[in-house]
């Protein structure tokens, strides 16, 4: 008899049984390939986009694609900052009209090329990276909290970020490094001896990060901190000096830059390129013509190092007469030539203060300075005796307390300011002074071969309280903060002195112009942290507690880098915290 087959086996209601996929009449997505959806997905806005994810997982992984991000982030990032590049579009003649569009290969990116080429060999993640830029863009970040010290320090602890780290230096602790990513100590260091810091200085470096340490005693010293292998390394210590504390730092290994509070300027150098300095560390030729010149050349000489078996080498020493604190060093190098450089306000005749900023070039191939150069931001020359103050009116006080708005010549001369800047914070090109009458003054300086200019002054509005602190990037990205308040300020200024802006230049009688609309206060949307509360928090109603907290505590010092903001506080009863401000 013939063997039958099961109808079981058969039959399409199995429940093991494959069924043939059906596809509704109308569903015409479901047939196309992923090239074809991911050429449709290009075209939709972003909170489409961000809709298509929720769909399925296939639609999850093609929303997602790379070149869909890097497409989004060129547009809203990269291109409208080539478009403020004056004559860009006429360099594109004979290239079509879309040349500035975005193309992974002839796009304009700018100083973005990290990203394209991916940092340290990693691929970039173009979604991530662009969520960071729109934190950044509406100042929306996590906040979490890192205990430091129980009391305060005195002098106030020094903290500088580098590379995801936080070093800080201080009296009772010495050196310490906290590492971001694991919110912990992961380095410490004693400076030796009794000694007090009092200006600190941090190089990134590819085997770690270089620190330098400016003492109260004139001396200073040089570490080495290997991040993965969690140590500090001793690697110099200059002796102890008559000429005063140390009042700044800048370090670029081989070369350290030091100033006192005395207004001496040294630039050293552990390089043993220069072999002989009988001859003239800068011709008197390039000095500059000013009847009062700020530093002038004063010493050369050479001091034997205590450790390691090295030796510093003082390229120059320059005295200043004229210049005041608040004061910024900085160390850049081009393909042949190494710039120190030093910003420093100054008080003027009828201007109260303005901003000084002076350059030493030295040669790469020789080790020496081959000429020096000054700049201030008011413009130079003689101005009408017609716009001084009439008599009987009071002038524009030199003193620090000063606060009023300045009349006459300086109402006339944007570069003018009538109060003394607190802090400085210079990147070239831009140099960012805080004022204690809750705003900051943005200047630009352009420097060539052959010239050095500080633009006038540019106000910036947008803190309701005395700001603390502000640091720049090279790139026109500044972050802000208010001593007391809980007042975090980010501001994008790049292309601020470009006739793009002058719609949103604001004019007050007396002022200098200045930018009000470019700056985004933070919201933290998250707090962890054991901050001190008492009884007062509960009479002020939920939701509100710990503001009295933030109000009472004191910013010191703000630092950041591409994905977080550093804020060293100290509370009302001494503890100090470092709150890191997360924007990823």
């Amino acid at each position: 008899m013939a063997f039958k087959r099961r109808r079981s086996s058969a039959s399409s209601d199995h429940p093991f049984t494959k069924k043939a996929r059906t596809i509704h009449p109308e569903d015409r997505i479901s047939t196309l390939s992923s090239e074809i959806l991911i050429r449709i997905l290009h075209l939709l806005p972003i909170q489409t986009l961000l809709q298509c994810q929720t769909l399925s997982h296939q639609f999850y992984t093609l929303a997602g694609d790379s070149q869909i991000w890097k497409n989004l982030y060129y547009n809203r990032f990269v291109l409208p900052r080539a478009l403020r590049i004056p004559g860009i579009k006429s360099s594109q003649r004979g290239l079509r009209d879309d040349a500035l569009h975005f193309s992974s290969r002839r796009s304009k990116w700018l100083d973005e090329e990290t990203l394209v080429a991916g940092k340290g060999g990693r691929t970039t993640n173009w979604k991530k990276q662009y969520k960071l830029r729109h934190n950044w863009s509406i100042g929306t970040c996590e906040v979490q909290e890192i205990h430091v010290a129980d009391r305060p320090s005195v002098p106030e602890m020094l903290v500088k970020l580098a590379e995801g780290v936080v070093v800080t230096a201080d009296k009772e602790e010495g050196l310490r490094a906290w590492s971001l990513t694991e919110k912990e100590l992961i380095a410490k260091c004693a400076l030796g001896g009794d000694v007090v810091p009092t200006c600190l200085a941090v190089e990134e470096a590819d085997n770690g990060l270089g620190v330098a340490v400016g003492f109260v005693d004139g001396g200073w010293g040089t570490w080495r901190l290997d991040v993965e292998g969690k140590e500090f390394t001793p690697a110099y210590r200059h002796p102890s000096s008559s000429n005063g504390s140390l009042g700044a730092v800048a370090y670029a290994h081989p070369y350290v830059l030091t100033i006192t509070d005395a207004q001496l300027l040294s630039l050293y150098t552990f390089d043993p390129k220069p072999a002989s300095l009988e001859s003239p560390a800068l011709d008197p030729t390039y000095l500059p013509l000013d009847p009062e010149p700020s530093l002038l050349e004063e010493s050369i000489t050479t001091h034997p190092s205590s450790l390691n078996n090295s030796q510093s080498t003082l390229l120059a020493s320059l005295k200043s007469h004229t210049s005041w604190p608040p004061l910024s060093l900085s160390i850049r190098t081009t393909p042949s030539t190494l710039i120190a450089s030093i910003a420093y306000s100054q008080p003027t005749y009828l201007s109260g203060y303005t901003i000084g900023l002076q350059e030493l070039h030295l040669s790469l191939s020789t080790g020496l300075i081959t000429f020096s150069r000054l700049a201030s931001s008011l413009p130079q020359g003689f101005s009408s005796l017609l716009s001084s103050p009439s008599p009987g009116t009071a002038s524009p006080a030199l003193d620090s307390s000063s606060s009023g708005t300045t009349t006459g010549a300086a109402g006339g001369r944007e570069g003018g300011e009538t109060t003394r800047p607190t802090t400085l914070s210079y990147a070239h090109p831009y140099i960012l002074a805080t004022h204690p009458d809750n705003t900051l003054t943005l200047y630009l300086c352009t420097s060539s071969h052959s010239t050095l200019s500080i633009s006038p002054g540019t106000k910036l509005w947008g803190h309701t309280s005395s700001v603390s602190s502000a640091e720049i990037t090279p790139r026109g990205k500044a972050v802000s903060v208010s001593t007391r308040g809980d007042e975090l300020r980010v501001w994008e200024l790049e292309g601020g002195f470009g006739s793009a802006s002058k719609k949103r230049v604001l004019s007050r009688p007396g002022v200098a112009k200045g930018l009000g609309d470019r700056s985004v206060r933070v919201r933290a949307e998250s707090r962890v942290g054991d901050l001190e509360r008492d009884g007062v928090d509960e009479a002020l109603g939920p939701g509100l507690e710990g503001f009295r907290e933030e109000v009472e505590a004191r910013k010191q010092w703000v630092g950041f880098d591409d994905e977080v903001v550093i804020v060293l506080k100290e509370s009302r009863k001494g503890t100090q915290a470092l709150m890191v401000y997360d924007f990823t």
